[in-house]
Order: structure tokens, then sequence, then C-alpha cells
């Protein structure tokens, strides 16, 4: 099924995610984040020690700019992250994305209904694309400036917690199941009748 904006008939809501309202999922994910981080942390410490960001060595102003570049480049990423997300959001759908900001994450999010193929292509594409580029930058950028990208890196992956989550969580379910994503809430839809099923089953 193709996206569309019109929920199609004989469809119900299978299941909702709201981070906000749920903070217990929230603090899974949060969890999963700095894992990521950490572990991440480590491997970098295993090429280029994690000292060499932090020390000055006679270099006072490239550090500064090095440590300006490093906050700035993280700032940006999360722009940079929802706008990925925006591009294939507008590209399945054929209209722009809404972004916002809820205190908590940026966000950006649509009113159409994505098939479960497309909407896993937009979950994972930026933590794809910008570390597919990242990565390339570690390799060919000159040692001193390793932990500058490796930490914008680490943001990448570790802010990507929830993307992965809802990746595998959506990857099991159904391949008919539409998927609506204002940003803050992801509700999922299926045939009535597996709604039906799911609500006689036993917790």
């Amino acid at each position: 099924m193709k996206t569309c904006f019109t929920l199609p008939a004989g469809y119900a809501e299978l299941r909702q995610i709201d981070l906000q309202k749920d903070p217990r999922l929230a603090l899974v994910v949060n969890a999963l984040g700095i894992c990521i981080f950490v572990f991440g942390a480590f491997i970098g410490q295993l090429f280029v020690p994690l000292h060499t960001f932090y020390s000055v060595s006679g270099e006072t102003v490239l550090y500064f700019v090095r440590l300006a570049a490093t906050f700035g480049g993280i700032i940006l990423y999360i722009f940079l992250h929802e706008f990925v997300h925006g591009i294939f959001i507008k590209h399945y759908s054929g209209q722009k994305a809404e972004y916002g900001y809820t205190g908590m994450y940026a966000y950006a999010g649509s009113k159409a209904y994505f098939n479960k193929n497309n909407y896993l292509v937009i979950a994972l594409a930026p933590v794809v694309l910008w570390g597919t580029v990242l990565t390339v930058l570690l390799i060919l950028l000159p040692e001193y400036w390793f932990w500058t990208v490796c930490l914008i890196q680490l943001s990448n992956l570790s802010g990507a917690a929830g993307d992965l989550y809802v990746f595998w969580t959506f990857s099991r379910l159904p391949e008919d199941i539409l998927i609506q994503d204002t940003g803050v809430t992801m509700t999922i839809y299926a045939p009535a009748r597996r709604t039906d099923r799911t609500a006689d089953t036993p917790a």
C-alpha cells in the first residue's frame, strides 16, 4: 500500500508510542542511547586516546577552534538529523514535513500514513547517511580532529536510539501496517480483524 492521508477503510489503531507519555519507555530509550555513547567512546579510545581531545599542547587557538567545532557540530547535527527525516517524509508523502521541538527533542513529523517499508527507511535514513559521512571523515581527517568527529558520530548513534528502537519494534510487525508519525506520537494501524484479535489476547 502506498502512502496516504486518509486512513483506509477496515484499519484501526493497533498501538501508540509517545515517549512523553510513557516514562518507562523513555527511560529505556535514553538508557540505550547512553550505552551506545559509552561503548562508542570506549572503541574510539582504542584508536586515539581521549586525552588528546582536551590537551592544549601549545596550540591554544586551534584547541578552542576544535572545541567550538565539536559543540557547534553536535548542535548542527540535531537539525541535520531531522532535516534528513524531513527529506524522506516528503519523498514518500509528497508533502513537506512538519518540524518542531517538544522540550525533550526536536522532531520531523507528518499527518500521512506510511507503509511499513517506507517508514523504516524514514526512521533509519539519518543515522545511516550521517553515520557514513562521519565515518569517512574519521578516516580522512588528521588524528588531531579525531575526537571532534567521533563525538559528533557518537551523538549521531546515541541520538538515534529512538529511531533504532522503532526500527526494531516495527520491523517485527506485519507488512500491511500503516504508521502515522506526527513527530510527537507514532500510531500504528492494522486491519481491524488483527486489532480485534490483539484486544482479545490475554495480557
